[in-house]
């Protein structure tokens, strides 16, 4: 059992490698109406916060088979501020007709200096993206998004299944291999909606897994004279370890922008075929034994994903929705674990266990600015808590 207690984060990785503020379409200074008509300023902000609560059950079928199941839980919530500034001072140039007027004063959209003008509010433009503005029987947007507003819900991730087989083991070398199935069981993003929180990409993954443990203290320790089932004190494990997941192709509902619509860059709903980048990544740790024990350890990763293809039916562009979708990330974890394995076989406490405390930082990265996108990367550090029963 495995809890990662996440520090709520309004930041993502940018195509560049840079932090930006995470937000989604209305990240725009200008809501526009039409071209060169502004309702005013959008200012929103997004913070993210999350729990996930990581259940792992491993069976060994033999010394060097086992089979596993890992069932992820997410409590996840978005702190959402959002309003419309159509202040004096912003971009606003265009207001709603409070009734009469003629000439370039009539209509359900008039310019602000027109004497029968009122400005936008924020309930205004929460309407024109959701159901549409009623403007003196005139609708205005009606986008069919739901409210921008907070965002809160827990459930269950993408259950995954593997069997690890370790093929070679000597006094200072462990190798093993692992072959997987991810599950899309976890919860897939509603288009519909601008401030939720997905936690699951709606695709098949197949996992491979290569392993690779050296016990370097055996160049100056020397090799021990028994096997053991735990480490000594002043054992130094490197380990180095290399992750594939092909994701299969699948289906989705997304919204895609028609450039003939200057209201909003998402503007058309449109099921597509969707092949999602296959991901990699390299992983360096050490791990080194300070007492009978207990340990500690610092890890490295570097992952990254090639880019998405996404297939519309209609004559809406798609293009929009691959770019910057390949995506980069570097992380690294010190974690510190102590064991009661040894006072088990030494008869001195009933059962065994593994107690760790870590700190994960996502340091750098890259991907899309779509909020939407199973392709972006959040700039997020947490604390884990984690429990190991062997029995």
């Amino acid at each position: 059992m495995e809890n990662l207690f996440y520090f709520p984060t309004e930041s993502r990785w940018n195509p560049h490698g840079n932090p930006e503020t995470v937000v989604g379409v209305l990240n725009e200074k200008s809501f526009l109406l039409a071209p060169g008509a502004s309702a005013g300023d959008v200012l929103v902000r997004f913070k993210y916060d999350y729990n996930i609560l990581d259940s792992s059950f491993a069976y060994g079928v033999t010394d060097r088979l086992t089979v596993g199941l890992d069932l992820p839980y997410y409590w996840a919530q978005n702190r959402v501020r959002a309003r419309l500034n159509s202040d004096p001072g912003s971009t606003a140039n265009v207001g709603v007709n409070t009734g009469g007027g003629a000439g370039v004063c009539a209509g359900a959209v008039i310019p602000l200096a027109c004497p029968n003008a009122r400005r936008f509010t924020t309930e205004d433009i929460q309407q024109v993206i959701g159901p549409g503005l009623n403007v003196g029987g005139v609708t205005v947007g009606g986008l069919g998004f739901k409210r921008v507003q907070p965002f809160s819900a827990d459930g269950l991730g993408d259950i995954v299944t593997v069997a690890k087989y370790q093929y070679f083991k000597n006094e200072d070398w462990r190798l093993a291999a692992t072959g997987g199935v991810r599950f899309p069981t976890g919860r897939q993003d509603d288009p519909n909606d601008l401030a939720d929180v997905a936690w699951g990409s709606g695709a098949y993954a197949l996992l491979l897994r290569l392993h690779h443990d050296y016990v370097v203290s055996n160049l100056w320790k020397g090799r021990p004279t028994e096997p053991s089932l735990t480490p000594r004190p002043g054992d130094l494990t490197l380990d180095f370890t290399f992750r594939y997941d092909w994701v299969l192709p699948d289906r989705a509902t997304l919204r895609i922008g028609s450039p003939s619509t200057p209201l909003t860059p998402l503007s058309q709903r449109e099921p597509v075929d969707r092949d999602l980048g296959d991901r990699f990544e390299v992983e360096f740790a050490g791990k080194y034994e300070i007492l009978r024990g207990l340990s500690v350890s610092a890890l490295y990763k570097y992952g990254w994903k090639v880019e998405d293809r996404i297939t519309g039916h209609k004559t809406f562009p798609s293009e929009g929705l691959e770019r910057d979708s390949d995506s980069t990330e570097q992380i690294f974890i010190v974690r510190g674990t102590y064991s009661t394995l040894p006072l088990y076989l030494a008869g001195k406490v009933p059962f065994p266990m593994n107690i760790s405390v870590g700190y994960r930082d996502r340091f750098a990265g890259s991907g899309p600015r779509n909020a939407a996108s199973p392709s972006q990367f959040l700039k997020t550090r947490y604390i884990s808590l984690v429990v190991q029963v062997p029995f």
